[in-house]
């Protein structure tokens, strides 16, 4: 269980830099948010809380939890990555004021950021939950 310190610490510092990012994206640079981003953020925001709390009591068994907040976080940015590739497959919850076919980085989709993110907590959870499980 050495390791698990580390790992959460990880988890942690890449949730606080996504949600950084992304309130940098929207309160700086004034990139409004569509409906899909704000699903993300929904899922995102609360692991900096929850993986800092974890963190601060030392408290590994917070794995399931962080772990369904990035599941669920990472499909939506999928989806997300999805319609703006292919806008006419289907139109979820693109409508105005800003539609989710919008790329403001289009050489680095923000979509694709979140979902890098996501699926880095995921990959640390499914480590800490190995950590946690293995014979000590």
């Amino acid at each position: 269980m050495k390791r698990a310190p580390l790992i959460l610490s990880f988890a942690w510092v890449v949730a606080l830099v996504a949600t950084l990012g992304s309130l940098y994206y929207s309160e700086v640079r004034l990139f409004l948010p569509c409906e899909l981003c704000w699903y993300q953020r929904i899922f995102m925001y609360p692991l900096v809380i929850l993986l800092a709390m974890a963190l601060w009591r030392q408290d590994f068994g917070v794995w399931p939890y962080s772990l369904a907040f990035s599941l669920v976080g990472g499909s939506l940015s999928a989806l997300h990555l999805i319609q703006q590739r292919f806008p006419d497959l289907f139109t979820l919850a693109c409508k105005p004021p800003v539609p989710c076919t919008v790329e403001y980085i289009p050489s680095f989709p923000i979509p694709l950021q979140a979902l890098i993110a996501f699926t880095l907590i995921a990959l640390s959870m499914v480590l800490l939950a190995r950590e946690v499980r293995a014979p000590r």
